[in-house]
C-alpha cells in the first residue's frame, strides 16, 4: 500500500474592489489547510473559473471548504508555490488543482 504524506499549505486569498473606475487589490490574506498533494503527470486538462483551459500539474486533497477568491497555494515542505486554476467541492472533500 502506498503511503501518504499529510502537508499543510498556505492559501492566499486576493481581494479587491473597483474604485473609480480602477480595481484596487487588497492587501492579501492567508489561511492554513491542511491535506495531501499528489503530483499529476497525466497532464490532465481542466477548466478555470474564467473557464480557459489549462493543464494540471498536481492536485491538492483536503476536508477544507473551498474559499472565495483564493489565489496561490504553498507547501513549504514540498517547495511548492503555484497559482490555483480551482477548488472543487466535493461530499466528502474538496480539491485544489495547480
Amino acid at each position: 500500500m502506498v503511503k501518504r504524506y499529510s502537508h499543510t499549505a498556505i492559501i492566499t486569498i486576493t481581494t479587491g474592489s473597483i474604485v473609480k473606475g480602477e480595481w484596487i487589490e487588497n492587501k492579501p490574506s492567508e489561511a492554513i489547510v491542511k491535506g495531501q498533494y499528489f503530483p499529476d503527470t497525466s497532464g490532465q486538462l481542466t477548466l478555470n473559473v474564467d473557464g480557459n483551459e489549462k493543464t494540471v500539474h498536481g492536485e491538492f486533497s483536503t476536508l477544507h471548504k473551498p474559499i472565495e477568491n483564493a489565489s496561490k497555494i504553498r507547501i513549504d515542505s514540498i517547495a511548492l508555490d503555484a497559482p490555483i486554476i480551482k477548488w472543487e467541492p466535493f461530499q466528502s472533500h474538496s480539491v485544489i488543482y495547480v
